[in-house]
């Protein structure tokens, strides 16, 4: 167990690095790719911009869903919505969710022959 004067320089460093603000922008950033086709959407736009059409193909969903999703990604500043003709294309525009996507695709590859809970 550690002395007190240790474990209270930890909980010091922890409510440092993790402050209010940093929590709220997490759990932001999480509950947006909590639900699954906004989810999908976002792995899409880790690789490549696409068209709604696209997207609706891509996650399997109904437009009027997959519109709903983009606009609310597009409102929340993760992605961008640009008009190519009749056509709106979207791009991933937020660094730490392709980071995030990336690192979490390099652990789910290197566990996919691992059933749930490493066991």
């Amino acid at each position: 167990m550690l002395l007190d004067k240790q474990k209270s320089e930890i909980m010091k460093g922890i409510k440092e690095r993790f402050d209010e603000n940093k929590c709220t922008q997490v759990e932001r950033m999480l509950s947006i790719m909590s639900n699954p086709v906004r989810f999908h959407i976002l792995c899409a736009l880790v690789r490549e911009s696409f068209s709604v059409s696209e997207l609706v193909e891509l996650t399997g969903g109904k437009l009027s869903n997959v519109s709903q999703q983009l606009k609310m990604m597009t409102l929340a500043g993760y992605i961008r919505k640009e008009r190519i003709g009749k056509q709106s294309i979207y791009t991933l525009c937020d660094e730490i969710i392709r980071k995030l996507i990336e690192k979490l695709e390099e652990l789910f590859d290197s566990t996919t022959k691992k059933s749930p809970a490493g066991q």
